[in-house]
């Protein structure tokens, strides 16, 4: 019997485990949180994903601390794929223990500061696994159609990768509601950002690059400016050709000059101060006071893509708009992220994913029926991804 163990049980954990559970992907699903509430949470979510159809299924919860490598890997050499949903600061722990535990790693995030994957691909391969990296939304779905459009067009040259989730009903001051770590989303706003610029890998300040753009209704007018959601693109997007190559998340208009004058005031900085005679870190004191700001309004949110991959006048478009699932009360964030891992994490089972190594998504689905598998699958979750191609010359009549 097939077993993936989902490592992490807060936003994105469970959304995996539920899809994992209703399309049958794995005969057993375990979901291991150093938190026994959202374990016991988050396989009552899953469980409840059997409603209406015949499973069999089992999913059963597990209390782990990923800080205690001993089990970690125990647990792991339990399963036949890791789906991580876990802290991004835990990233190489998570990565090593994979490697001696011999078991595939499906995992959301796949880079952090001072952290390559590439440097595992040998210790990988040795351990005959597969690492993917970055396999939700972004990193992830985006990765997976800036590879496919580059091979769809013979390489490519450029390309800019757009991604947000946003509330359905933004409240001020900053017009946005977390729907993922608050800590990577501070992250996203200070750590430098790795673009493809004239064909070499270079860092751009965060919250550079600010420009307009305009998604179908009900999300209308948006900015969206540089972060470091490349990922493994940072470093292959020269292999597929592109000479330049960049990714930048979305927001409602406004939000970008107000966090980078949070910024640029210190507020996100990791440098203890004192105040009378209390030492605060200023990022820790931002975190909690914006924390209940940022969680305020309804879990009704969207989620928008757009990758317009070019080689000269032709080039393709890809694009996605995802809603909120009022009958799960599955966020759209968690929806494309969790749903696209889950998929690719059966992809992994099924024995489709060429290895053993480091594989990034950009290059695994340069195959077209990967890809179209990929596709169909998220389509049939109601994940739609548009494509337009820009100037083919017309069919002859």
């Amino acid at each position: 019997m097939s077993r993936v163990l989902v490592l992490g049980a807060g936003l994105m954990g469970p959304a995996i485990a539920g899809d994992l559970v209703r399309y049958g992907i794995a005969g057993e699903v375990v979901v291991a949180d150093a938190d026994p509430e959202r374990v016991r949470r988050a396989v009552e979510k899953a469980e409840a994903r059997k409603a209406g159809i015949e499973s069999g299924v089992n999913v059963r919860g597990k209390v782990l601390d990923l800080g205690n490598r001993r089990a970690l890997v125990r647990e792991m050499r339990e399963a036949d794929v890791v789906a991580g949903a876990y802290p991004v600061a835990m990233v190489r722990e998570v990565t090593e223990a994979a490697i001696e535990a011999g078991t595939h790693l499906c995992d959301l995030t796949g880079s952090a500061e001072g952290f390559n994957v590439f440097d595992y691909h040998e210790a990988a391969a040795s351990a005959g696994i597969v690492i993917l990296p970055g396999c939700g939304l972004a990193p992830g779905l985006t990765n997976i159609l800036a590879g496919q459009g580059a091979a769809r067009l013979g390489g490519a040259k450029e390309g800019v990768l757009y991604v947000g989730g946003l509330p359905l009903n933004p409240l001020p001051p900053l017009g946005y509601r977390v729907v993922f770590s608050l800590d990577t989303v501070i992250d996203e706003y200070v750590a430098p950002a790795l673009v493809v610029r004239d064909g070499e890998t270079a860092e751009v300040p965060a919250l550079d690059g600010l420009e307009e753009l305009t998604f179908p209704e009900p999300v209308g007018r948006c900015e969206a400016f540089y972060t470091y959601g490349l990922g493994t693109l940072a470093w292959t997007g020269r292999e597929l050709g592109f000479r330049d190559l960049s990714e930048k998340t979305v927001r409602y208009p406004g939000h970008r000059d107000k966090v980078l004058f949070l910024r640029e005031c210190g507020f996100f900085s990791r440098e203890p101060v004192d105040i009378d005679g209390t030492t605060v870190v200023p990022r820790k004191l931002a975190a909690a006071v914006l924390a209940p700001l940022l969680a305020r309004g309804g879990e009704a949110d969207v989620s928008v893509l757009r990758v317009v991959v070019k080689a000269g006048e032709e080039g393709w478009v890809f694009e996605m708009v995802d809603h909120y699932d009022p009958a799960t009360q599955t966020t759209s964030m968690a929806r494309t992220t969790g749903y696209t891992c889950s998929i690719i994490a059966g992809l992994v089972l099924r024995g489709l994913i060429e290895g053993p190594g480091v594989a990034p998504l950009e290059r695994v689905f340069t195959a077209s029926s990967l890809y179209g598998e990929l596709r169909q699958e998220l389509g049939r979750r109601g994940i739609v991804i548009r494509e337009r191609r820009l100037g083919a010359a017309p069919a002859p009549r």
